[in-house]
Formats: structure tokens, sequence, C-alpha cells
């Protein structure tokens, strides 16, 4: 049965951070969230006019792209992707590479930075049997990765560096799948290699005026904080999406509501967020419920949401980044619903598992579709951008 809701102003409590975050969006120096692109394929489409975007995010080897973007969007930010965990077998130009230490130049000096099992093999991930494990406590591989991606930063004029794979655990199937490193064989080995290494090598950058921005992966609150505190900010891939198995559930309920805590505690710490949404061109509902559940409690220019579709670039359809301006204040919420008003739109979500609620909207409002409306049907995990009719 579903419910009918006129959804009010009242303040809704989902974290602190989130709300003393939200609160101050009416400030003079409030500004509307941002869009960002992802290119981290191997071979991937032109980016669409920059203006839109604060930041792009590519492969080093399409470093010429970088004096383009700039000139038609000097504000957008382009970022490298390195990952900090791998060195990858299959690429072999130090300054076109997907990590920050090349595999010829480790194999050949530094054998001992190849992480191995506790059957003495060095280890390749599962699903990516290119990408070799590094360590990434050693101190000499820190510094090797830091002076490499400094220099190619500075060199090739990139903003900063996309740091990927940065974990508490490799215990899933698409890495370790079920082996054990025998360097770090303990439950909380690992992650304090991951913090040294966080540690002396995102202020080493910043310190060269470059941006830093980690791709966290499974840290919990707490972890999170403290990795984010050496670094610039952090993206969230998966957003609103389950990544567990690849599949294409939306989030709900606690887990829905982590993420939006880690979009607000990045806000409260002035930290770059970025938002990495994924699915296919069509999938218009989560489109939708990825960038709803974002504008929700995004706030200001440092942060940014991006729906990618893979090595195409992202969808040609709005709806996934829709301009609706400076958010008026903080989230709203009656029941299972939560709205937030624009000056150009609104965005309500359902982030729960229930059946389904009727939401009075107040006033006429465009559908993605279309579709002129004064209240609008919201499933379980749904959420819709709507547009001031």
């Amino acid at each position: 049965m579903r419910r009918r809701f006129r959804v009010s102003c009242a303040l809704f409590l989902l974290p602190a951070a989130a709300v003393s975050a939200s609160a101050s969006a009416t400030s003079p120096r409030a500004s509307a969230p941002t869009l960002a692109a992802l290119r981290i394929c191997g071979s991937s489409a032109p980016v669409r006019p920059p203006a839109r975007y604060r930041y792009v995010i590519l492969q080093a080897w399409e470093y010429r792209r970088i004096a383009a973007i700039k000139k038609q969007s000097p504000g957008t930010e382009v970022l490298v992707y390195k990952d900090m965990a791998s060195t990858r077998d299959d690429a072999r130009r130090q300054d076109q590479l997907p990590a920050g230490v090349g595999y010829d130049y480790a194999n050949r000096h530094h054998p001992e930075w190849f992480l191995k099992d506790t059957n003495g093999r060095r280890v390749a991930w599962a699903s990516w049997p290119h990408a070799w494990q590094m360590d990434v406590g050693s101190r000499a591989y820190q510094r090797a990765w830091a002076r490499n991606v400094a220099r190619e930063l500075l060199r090739r004029r990139w903003d900063g560096v996309f740091v990927d794979g940065i974990s508490r655990t490799l215990q899933y199937p698409w890495y370790l799948d079920g082996r054990v490193l025998a360097k770090y064989p303990g439950p909380g080995d690992y992650q304090r290699a991951t913090t040294g290494f966080l540690r002396r090598v995102g202020p080493a950058l910043k310190r060269r005026h470059l941006l830093v921005v980690g791709n966290i992966n499974d840290a919990p609150l707490g972890l999170w904080r403290r990795w984010v505190g050496y670094t610039s900010g952090a993206s969230k891939e998966w957003w609103t999406k389950s990544d567990k198995a690849r599949d294409t559930g939306m989030l709900t309920g606690d887990e829905w509501a982590f993420q939006m805590r880690l979009l607000s505690r990045a806000q409260a710490l002035h930290k770059i967020f970025v938002a990495i949404a994924y699915g296919p061109a069509d999938d218009v509902a989560a489109m939708s419920y990825a960038r709803a559940s974002f504008l929700l409690f995004a706030r200001g220019s440092l942060s940014a949401f991006t729906y990618s579709i893979g090595c195409k670039g992202e969808p040609s359809a709005s709806y996934w980044r829709d301009d609706v301006g400076t958010p008026r204040g903080a989230p709203c919420a009656v029941g299972d619903v939560r709205r937030r008003n624009f000056p150009a739109g609104t965005v309500v979500v359902n982030p729960s598992g229930s059946t389904g609620a009727t939401v009075a909207l107040g006033a006429p409002y465009v559908r993605p579709d279309g579709s002129v409306v004064v209240s609008v049907v919201l499933p379980a995990h749904t959420g819709l951008v709507l547009r001031r009719a």
C-alpha cells in the first residue's frame, strides 16, 4: 500500500556532519555541486565540452588532452590515474604508466617490492593478471612512487593525481581471491601499510601544490577520515549501488546512509569528494537515484558527481547532469522520503526498502521524461531530479 506524503522542510538528521554541512549551504559563499568526467579505460572516448566539469580524470598517455581542456575550461582540474598498490607488466613507458613505478624498473632494481603469497609466489591480481601487487608499506617504494608521480605531474602539467587501490584489505575475489600476503598476513597488517603510504606520499605531493584524490575502497568511517586527512580529498566508486558482486542492486538503509556520511564528512573537512556511479547508458532509474542522492547532501564546488558507462564515457541523456543550482538549505524528511529544494528544481529520494510513497510536491515540476507533475510516486530505492515547470 502506498503512502501519500506532503514533504515539509523539517530538518532531517541523518548524520550530524551532514546537517552541519548542509545547513551552511545558504551562506553567501555557497556554490553549486559540480560534475566530473572519468576516463580511465585503455582507449577512452573524448571528453565532452569540459566547461561543465570541475574534474576530468585521464590515463597518463592522454596528457596531450590537457591543453585543449584547459583552453576551453581553465577552471577544470585534470587528474592523472595512478594505482598505488600495483605495477603493470603490459605498460612500459615511464611517463605513460597507470602506476607510480614501472614493472621493468622494479623487477630489475627492486624485486623485493613485489609482494609474495605464503607459498613464495609473486601475486598477480585475480581479475587483472597483468597487475602485480607491490609493497605499499616499503619506505623505498613510497619514495619512488611519490618522486616518479610528482615529476610526471609537473612535467606534463597535470593538476593532480587520482590514486587508486587504497584498501584496508585485498581479500576480494578480484584481488587476492583467498591468497595471503606473506609480509602482511594479519587482519590489520595491510591496513597499516596503506596508512604509512598515504601518510608519507599524500603530504609530499601536496607540498608541490598538486591535488591528491584517493579512491578509498573499504575503510570504515573513522579510518576513512584518517586517510582522507592525508590527501586533498576522496572518491567513492559504486555510488548508491552494490559493488560486492558487481551487480545492479541499489543501496538502501545503512549502506546508503554510510555513503552519504562519506560525502558529508569530506565537505565538513573542506575536502574534494567525487561520487562515481556506474551503469548502462539507458538505466535512467540508476542515474536518477545516484544523482538525486548526491544532491541531497552535496554543497559547494568541491563536490562532484559522475555517471560512468565505461570506455564510452558517459550517457548523452541529461538525467545524470541536470543543473538545478545552489541548494536552498538542508534536506527535509517525512517518513521514508528525503527532499531538498534548489532554485531551478527539487530532488526527492526514497532510500528505504519500503513499497513506496506518493509525494505531493506543492508546485508543478518536470520529470526526466518531460511530463509535468504535482506529485510523484517513489518506489523503494528510487530518486528523481525534478526541474521547475
